[in-house]
């Protein structure tokens, strides 16, 4: 193999490294800022960042509650809800209808949701519940918010502090206000048959870094507390969701949130210009396989071709004739002028030979060696009969294939 490059190689090579460095740097580009500001990244669970909700998840398990995750779809919430709290914290996918029919489905059984978002999709879907308008607000500083009115959910804590990037907007009295301004608060809870929806403009009170702040954390355990008020923390079941934030319980949804994809498609990018570039002249050197000329078939193949070409079944028949004739002749000391019959009765008398049959192949070889147009089929049966008799005669020996 070669030590050097040629043009063609380094043309392949240098064209996959530019595209390469264009990958890189997109990644470089696209790729999302680090999680290091509240607001900013994901509140999953699994995050021991300031917008993660790691601390909250653990702590309700130390103080006995059943603190749980939830990686699967909506549609496999457990119809036996009574007692069971899903948290929702700043989804960053959406359900579809399916998926928001199960979770209201939920709530109607007797299950509680604490939805914490920018935009309450529960609120819209399917029509359980009248809409409402968000009236957007721009900053995203802490605010300190105090309660409305005394109720389970305010009596631990008279004011709460969120990153609030939003306001809902009441606009009938079916739902009630917990925190904020009696005509848009922060905080918002109703009834939904047997169960009941909150809904947080924020999901600061349960994040690393806001769970700590003024009033947080009471108004949290208030809200776990009142799904069951005077019952053991055991006998709650506290769902935190992960589905929507795109922990789908498989490997490969995991990293495909991630820059593993594009790694994979660049390694398989560079894979296949190296096998482009050297595959072709690495790999071991063979021959090609040829038919010699001095194969002992061959003279057969051109000799079967060329009577099958000229329609010489006679001609074929006659020199197999010939050659029966001379070599029985030869074997029974007669003259080469005897007649077929003279010929048979010969093999008779001298060969002991009693079945019938001989004389008619000879006759039916001596017609055709003299016709003009007999088939190759009819050729073929005769000249076989022949050689039959060769072998029955001792005239030659048969071969392993015809044996077998």
């Amino acid at each position: 193999m070669p030590s050097a490059l040629d043009s063609g190689d380094r043309k392949l090579l240098l064209a996959g490294g530019a595209i390469l460095l264009l990958l890189i740097t997109a990644t470089v580009i696209f790729a999302p800022s680090p999680d290091e500001a509240e607001g900013q990244g994901v509140p999953t669970t699994y995050s021991t960042t300031n917008s993660g909700t790691q601390a909250a998840y653990l702590l309700l398990q130390e103080l006995g509650y059943q603190s749980q995750r939830w990686e699967k779809s909506p549609l496999e919430l457990p119809t036996d809800a009574e007692g069971k709290i899903l948290i929702l914290a700043g989804p960053s996918d959406f359900p579809d209808k399916k998926e928001g029919d199960a979770l209201l489905s939920f709530v109607r059984s007797g299950g509680w949701i604490v939805y914490a978002g920018n935009f309450p999709f529960l609120f819209l879907q399917s029509g359980a519940v009248a809409p409402s308008s968000i009236s957007q607000i721009t900053s995203l500083a802490a605010e300190t918010f105090p309660a409305i009115a005394p109720s389970p959910f305010t009596q631990g804590a008279s004011k709460i502090t969120m990153n609030a990037s939003n306001r809902w907007v009441v606009s009938d009295g079916g739902q009630i206000p917990l925190y904020g301004e009696p005509e848009e608060p922060v905080v918002v809870t109703w009834r939904l048959e047997k169960g009941r929806i909150l809904w947080w403009a924020a999901p600061t009170p349960v994040t690393n870094s806001g769970i700590s702040r003024d009033g947080n954390l009471p108004f949290f355990l208030s809200c776990i507390q009142a799904a069951r008020p005077g019952a053991r923390p055991g006998e709650t079941t506290i769902l935190w969701d992960e589905y929507f934030h795109g922990y789908r319980g498989s490997l490969w949804d995991y990293f495909s949130r991630t820059p593993v994809p594009w790694a994979i498609f660049q390694l398989a990018l560079v894979a296949v210009f190296v096998l482009l570039g050297f595959g072709r002249r690495s790999g071991p050197l063979y021959a090609p396989a040829g038919v010699s000329r001095l194969s002992p078939l061959e003279f057969v193949d051109t000799l079967g071709d060329l009577y099958r070409r000229a329609h010489a079944g006679s001609a074929a028949v006659r020199v197999a004739y010939q050659r029966f004739r001379t070599q029985l002749v030869r074997r029974l000391a007669l003259a080469p002028s005897v007649s077929n019959l003279q010929l048979e009765t010969a093999v008779r008398e001298r060969l002991g030979w009693r079945q019938p049959g001989l004389m008619e192949t000879l006759q039916r070889a001596e017609k055709a060696a003299r016709a003009s147009d007999v088939s190759g089929p009819d050729a073929l049966k005769i000249v076989q009969a022949l050689e039959h008799y060769e072998v029955l005669f001792g005239l030659k020996t048969r071969s392993n294939q015809e044996k077998r």
